[in-house]
């Protein structure tokens, strides 16, 4: 197939993404741009993986993680990326067993993961004490009016970026905290798949088969299938949920310089359960009848639901022109829908009895990403360039029906609880929305070499973003228009002996919903991070070790004043400071470790409320730790691998005054794995998670959570 040939679909599949209504019926599986996009599977091709093992002149597989993929837009090694980046690979997520993106996240440093409890759909980070946004192959995700959240399925998780910090010169409108970036599983040139049947706790149970290969002799043509089913019941009481996952890939090379993959995916969720929202009486503090059960549901597990339906189909372009210029384009477009009802814990009326609220959302929701992207290398004299040049576009809406109720059923007895007696939300009870919003980008950045001994990193953006939120049934409408220009600096000294100090800036913006005093939109809250670190590749192991210093603000918060309660202001101000350190690698053939260290003291600087000032963001721990290890063992027990890791998490509060009422105690979690390797095609593994099955409070805010008690998981696999 010819450029030209290409080139056309492309642009015929854009010009439909243009012209399409955005209503979607559930029926989009069969809309034409898919047709389209078949069309473009068959002309895809192989994507590089970011993470490689190279190997070295003594014929070691070296340790080689090409973070600049995401905090870059570039292909460069971590190494040599002056920010602060942890990778999350499949081998990681196989070998502890994780089975959703925010427990992948538990030994990486910097990040919080699962703050809130266990939860059978929603992923629950904070990085460096504030907000994250998730994106996936370096597009953005669905995140649309608080619940329309996008999900990924971690069987089909070829690895996880994570980049620490503000990301809006390359990204545009992000929280402060950092972005994860997920990369799907694609077509692999050899020839490969496995079948896997897993069980355990909570009667989870799941099948899965992942199967790759190239489709032609040529070895041109590749193709992926990866499958996944599961059911469980959940943390709760009552608590069920199931999960089909399906995501075909083809991919094809033109030629060596040309090339276009596709991937896609589809997702169905069932659940009646995901989080379990408690309050601090019986749970942080003990009442007359003692601690709440663990297992206790503070809702109606016979009327509470989260089902949602969610596809995605998408293509990654690349064509070199020469050898100085490269031109890539990633598109993606994502549906889905969704039926919450989520009852929850509102307020004590006595020693033992609760009000409830409802959360109830019904609707969908779709999006459009686009990113265009030209890489020039080259050098002259004593210098090299490689120069990044992109323009992107994202878009999308939701519209449904919601209700938030705030009184549902009859009060609970949180240590009797009786379910059932409650009205069904009606039509009076429910309101219209009807949201949309739009963010285009264009951005340089630089990154110039000098005598192979220094990078120099400058980088700038501008951003036009909108969001219209019209509510019909009150006919409120509230439009923003917001522009921001944002930049990032960054010099790294690439020493002789692996060891490569580092210094960075970097900003973010995201639009704020509502209206202030004056009844007119929010400016953007924004985000400054100025880091100091080194990362070290040394030769006498095989791995890295790296370690930053940083400090983050985060500005244009909204704060309420106490003594008049309605009255809400931009003059908010939080500041994270913190020390990261992180060390990954192989200490021999045998034994392989992630260990990681996080000093992060995240506090209010400036408020309405001279009580908050200085005060400790809720849920955000000064010290966190872990540290995970596997061995192969040696001799006549060579079949079986043991795996063991500890996580630390320091205490936290539940309030933004910091009172000894909410002060959340410290915890320290064990985990644990063994596998056996039966021959080179079967294999049998266990995980043990919270292998002491201790009882503790995650975190704190209005509500607290229960952490996760212990689960143990087997899974049998046959591979090929």
């Amino acid at each position: 197939m010819t450029m030209r040939m290409i080139i056309t679909l492309i642009t015929l599949f854009i010009q439909d993404v243009l012209r399409m209504d955005h209503k979607v019926p559930s029926a989009c599986l069969t809309y034409k741009p898919l047709t389209y996009a078949i069309l473009l599977s068959m002309t895809a091709s192989f994507s590089a993986m970011a993470e490689e093992a190279q190997t070295s002149e003594n014929g070691e597989d070296r340790i080689v993680v090409l973070g600049g993929n995401t905090a870059l837009k570039i292909d460069a090694p971590a190494a040599e990326t002056p920010r602060s980046l942890s990778e999350v690979t499949q081998e990681n997520i196989k070998d502890r067993g994780v089975k959703k993106l925010d427990e992948a996240m538990r030994y990486s440093s910097g990040v919080q993961a699962t703050p809130y409890g266990p939860d059978n759909i929603n992923d629950w980070l904070i990085i460096r004490g504030f907000g994250w946004s998730r994106y996936q192959n370096g597009l953005p995700t669905l995140n649309e009016s608080g619940f329309y959240g996008w999900q990924q399925e971690a069987y089909g998780i070829e690895r996880i970026e994570m980049l620490k910090g503000p990301a809006s010169m390359l990204y545009g409108q992000n929280p402060p905290g950092g972005l994860i970036n997920v990369i799907s599983k694609r077509p692999t040139r050899l020839k490969q798949g496995e079948v896997e049947l897993s069980y355990g706790s909570d009667d989870y149970r799941h099948f899965a088969v992942d199967t790759s290969g190239p489709v032609t002799d040529e070895g041109n043509v590749l193709y992926r299938l990866v499958g996944f089913a599961r059911k469980a019941n959940g943390p709760t009481d009552g608590a069920q949920s199931e999960r089909y996952y399906i995501a075909p890939s083809m991919t094809v090379d033109f030629s060596d310089d040309t090339s276009l993959t596709l991937l896609s995916s589809y997702m169905k969720d069932n659940t009646n359960q995901t989080s379990g929202f408690k309050l601090p009486y019986g749970t942080l503090h003990d009442t007359p009848f003692g601690k709440v059960d663990y297992k206790m549901s503070y809702g109606e597990p016979s009327y509470a639901a989260n089902n949602s339906e969610q596809f995605m189909v998408g293509y990654e372009f690349k064509h070199a022109f020469n050898d100085t210029w490269t031109f890539h384009q990633n598109m993606s477009y994502s549906y889905m829908n969704l039926l919450l009802r989520g009852a929850y814990g509102l307020s004590m009326i006595d020693d033992r009895h609760v009000n409830r609220g409802l959360t109830y959302r019904d609707g969908s929701a779709q999006g459009w990403a686009l990113d265009n992207r030209m890489v020039g290398n080259w050098s002259f004299d004593r210098f090299e360039h490689t120069l990044l040049l992109g323009v992107d576009y994202f878009t999308a809406n939701s519209r449904g029906k919601d209700a938030n109720l705030y009184s549902f059923g009859d009060p609970l007895d949180i240590f009797d609880p009786v379910y059932g007696n409650y009205q069904p939300v009606s039509d009076s009870d429910l309101f219209n929305h009807n949201t949309k919003r739009r963010q285009n980008g264009i951005y340089i950045q630089d990154q110039i070499r000098f005598d192979d001994k220094w990078l120099l990193l400058l980088g700038g953006r501008y951003d036009r973003a909108t969001s219209d939120d019209n509510q019909p049934d009150t006919n409120d409408h509230l439009n923003m228009r917001d522009h921001k220009y944002t930049k990032n600096a960054g010099l790294m000294y690439l020493s002789d002996i692996g060891l490569n100090p580092y210094i960075s800036y970097s900003e973010s913006f995201q639009p704020l919903s509502g209206r202030n005093n004056d009844n007119k939109p929010y400016e953007p809250q924004t985000g400054q991070q100025t880091e100091l670190g080194v990362k070290y590749v040394p030769d006498w192991f095989n791995g890295y070790i790296n370690a930053a210093v940083y400090e983050l603000y985060q500005k244009n918060t909204l704060t309420t004043d106490p003594d008049s309660p309605s009255v809400r202001t931009q003059t908010g101000e939080a500041r994270s400071r913190g020390f990261e350190l992180e060390a990954v690698g192989n200490a021999t053939d045998n034994l392989k470790f992630i260990a990681s260290y996080t000093l992060n003291e995240v506090i209010t600087t400036r408020s309405l409320n001279s009580a908050e000032i200085d005060k400790r963001l809720p849920a955000t721990p000064r010290n966190m730790a872990s540290l995970w290890a596997d061995y192969k063992l040696p001799g006549a027990l060579h079949d079986f691998t043991i795996g063991s890791g500890v996580r630390y998490i320091g205490s936290t509060y539940g309030d933004s005054v910091n009172t000894a009422e909410m002060k959340v105690p410290a915890f320290t979690l064990w985990d644990a794995m063994v596998r056996y390797d039966i021959n080179k095609e079967w294999q049998v593994q266990v995980n043990a998670n919270n292998l002491a099955d201790k009882k503790y409070v995650s975190a704190c805010d209005y509500w607290c959570y229960y952490g996760d008690g212990r689960t143990v998981t087997a899974r049998l696999n046959y591979s090929w």
